[in-house]
């Protein structure tokens, strides 16, 4: 088996067809097609079925694939392990952020890293927390600046957390804001439960969370979830279309804060590798140039 036939192999598998994968590494169909019948030539069994315009993986193709990935990521470390001795911070980035850090937390530490290592190829992808996990452990992202819950996975390193306060708001014309003071409220999970709630996907721990209080209250939840953008939950809950959680640095004069004893809305947002993933000294050097921006509050 060589490396190149265990790439295509594996890029077939995520991409689900061979024609979309040979985009992917850059060569024809029927090369990758010939790399895939040289593989299961030299095995001795068929690797994936072809059913319809899709393909699946055979019982064989299932056995593959956990040793192919695993292959292909230790070949990908020793590389990195003999560019890392050089001390030299140049080659490519891949990062992968959620819209909000993104916006409102990358860009101060992004220039100044750039401006000291101009050599580094920094790719960005924005996507939700949930997908970044998901193109940590594939391989296709080298850092993941996005939501964590402390601890929770053992496959990733956690190089630097932070907290990020938030509140339940709503638009100061709601019924919910009502006799406000301050621009805060006194309310109540019951009465919220009265009001829709305009939240991100049900996969997202913002969603988890407030649908988890309202089951444990015996309150139904009856939510929007318009997009994962909090942007544009924002600008849906200051024109009155409903209530929602946001991190506090988005709360200006437009929403009201309701507060409430009980629900204090907060999450943790951090830089996150695969523990499997050996980090370049470029990796290194943006989450060093993290901490010096953001500090670390694991370190508390």
């Amino acid at each position: 088996m060589d490396i190149d036939s265990l790439n295509a192999f594996v890029s077939i598998v995520e991409t689900g067809s061979f024609s979309k994968a040979a985009d992917v590494i850059s060569i024809t169909q029927p090369a990758i097609s010939k790399r895939i019948s040289s593989l299961e030539k030299q095995l001795g069994c068929k690797l994936f079925e072809r059913v319809q315009r899709s393909v699946q993986l055979t019982e064989e193709g299932q056995e593959l694939l956990p040793r192919a990935t695993s292959i292909l990521r230790e070949v990908e470390n020793a590389k990195q392990s003999i560019l890392n001795i050089s001390d030299n911070v140049t080659g490519t980035l891949t990062v992968v952020a959620s819209h909000h850090i993104g916006l409102h937390r990358l860009p101060i530490v992004i220039k100044p890293f750039l401006q000291q290592y101009p050599q580094v190829d920094l790719k960005l992808l924005f996507m939700e927390s949930e997908k970044a996990f998901e193109a940590l452990e594939h391989n296709h992202a080298d850092i993941g600046f996005i939501t964590v819950t402390p601890g929770a996975d053992s496959d990733y390193v956690e190089h630097l957390i932070w907290h990020d306060p938030m509140s339940i708001v709503c638009s100061s014309e709601h019924e919910l804001a009502k006799s406000q003071t301050n621009n805060f409220k006194q309310t109540s999970i019951e009465e919220l439960s009265k009001s829709n709630a305009i939240l991100p996907s049900k996969t997202t721990l913002t969603y988890q969370v407030i649908e988890t209080l309202f089951a444990d209250q015996k309150l139904k939840l009856s939510a929007t979830i318009p997009t994962n953008y909090l942007e544009t939950i924002k600008m849906m809950v200051s024109v009155g279309l409903g209530w929602s959680v946001l991190p506090n640095t988005m709360i200006d004069d437009e929403l009201t804060i309701l507060t409430s004893s009980e629900y204090s809305p907060s999450r943790k947002l951090g830089a996150v590798t695969h523990k499997r993933k050996t980090m370049s000294n470029a990796a290194k050097a943006l989450i060093e140039q993290a901490n010096k921006v953001w500090g670390d509050d694991s370190l508390e």
